[in-house]
């Protein structure tokens, strides 16, 4: 019985004093290289203003940033009709058989879909950050963010660093 009741007390002591990951102002990070990706990670931490330190030797890092990033050829190889022109009526600025108002929406419509092309054919790129704590092993932070479009890889870096930011943020402030 006074076992279970040691048993008992040492799970809930342990419970108590169990911290949440946390990344204090200030501290230092090293970036593992990821192909080039490093160098937008850590363009994105100074432009989101990241309360943190970049370092070059990873001897002297409290925590070291890991990624992985991935490119999806959406385009699927097939090649995609951009703007189909084929019912159109130039005399009087109209798609044959519409209203005045309909070559509007029709514009609309085509403009929408040449930019879907367009996004479809760049791709997707995904990015996902870790930053470990090398004398623990503990991963403190972890993000995921999938970007279209241009600067794709900026774009992550830069959902990924504001990410970390309010991690950062929210751990320091007081709690009530």
């Amino acid at each position: 019985m006074n076992r279970i009741i040691a048993l008992v007390l040492l799970t809930f002591s342990a419970i108590v004093f169990a911290q949440a990951p946390q990344i204090k102002s200030g501290a230092t990070v090293y970036i593992e290289p990821m192909g080039g990706y490093e160098t937008y990670l850590a363009a994105a931490l100074t432009k989101k203003h990241v309360p943190l330190i970049v370092v070059a030797d990873k001897d002297k890092a409290i925590y070291i940033i890991t990624s992985t990033v991935a490119h999806k050829d959406l385009s699927g190889g097939q090649p995609t009709v951009v703007v189909n022109n084929s019912n159109t009526n130039v005399a009087n600025g109209n798609s044959t058989g519409d209203t005045p108002g309909a070559s509007v929406s029709n514009a609309m419509q085509q403009g929408y879909a040449a930019g879907a092309a367009q996004r479809r054919a760049l791709g997707e790129t995904s990015a996902s950050i870790a930053i470990l704590n090398p004398q623990t092993s503990q991963i403190v932070f972890a993000y995921s963010a999938g970007k279209m479009g241009t600067k794709q890889l900026q774009n992550t870096a830069e959902d990924c660093a504001k990410h970390l930011k309010e991690f950062i943020e929210k751990s320091e402030k007081p709690k009530k």
